[in-house]
């Protein structure tokens, strides 16, 4: 018999400009462990940065107040940070979040270039 694990997968993004900066939907991860980011690129020539960043003190709250209070720090990734490259349509990227000690977590982007494209973004999680 195999064990069940509790499985969170959404989009957090949809068709998200890449000419301005922005940060993703938050999602609460509390009882979450381990964490997978997708990010879908289509442009010919944008460039930027994303961070993925995580926060305490985040609560979600109901429609007609802001969702996005809490204070969001950068979590360092092994490795380098993702960024889209110019002239890379249709590119994609994959970020590997483990044993997430965070309540909720978000992707946030800076354009260094802000060219012409969009992403999608879609989050997985999944208890141990």
């Amino acid at each position: 018999m195999s064990g069940r694990k509790n499985v969170l997968r959404h989009q957090v993004a949809a068709a998200q400009s890449l000419a301005a900066s922005f940060s993703s939907a938050p999602t609460m991860i509390t009882y979450l462990d381990n964490c997978s980011y997708q990010i879908n690129i289509t442009t010919s020539d944008s460039t930027g940065t994303f961070v993925v960043e995580g926060s305490n003190d985040y609560q979600e709250r109901e429609a007609v107040q802001n969702p996005h209070n809490g204070n969001w720090v950068a979590i360092p990734l092994a490795g380098a940070t993702p960024n889209p490259v110019a002239a890379a349509a249709n590119d994609s990227i994959l970020i590997d979040l483990n044993q997430l000690p965070f309540n909720a977590i978000r992707v946030s982007y800076a354009p260094t270039i802000a060219g012409t494209g969009v992403i999608d973004i879609f989050l997985e999680s999944k208890a141990l």
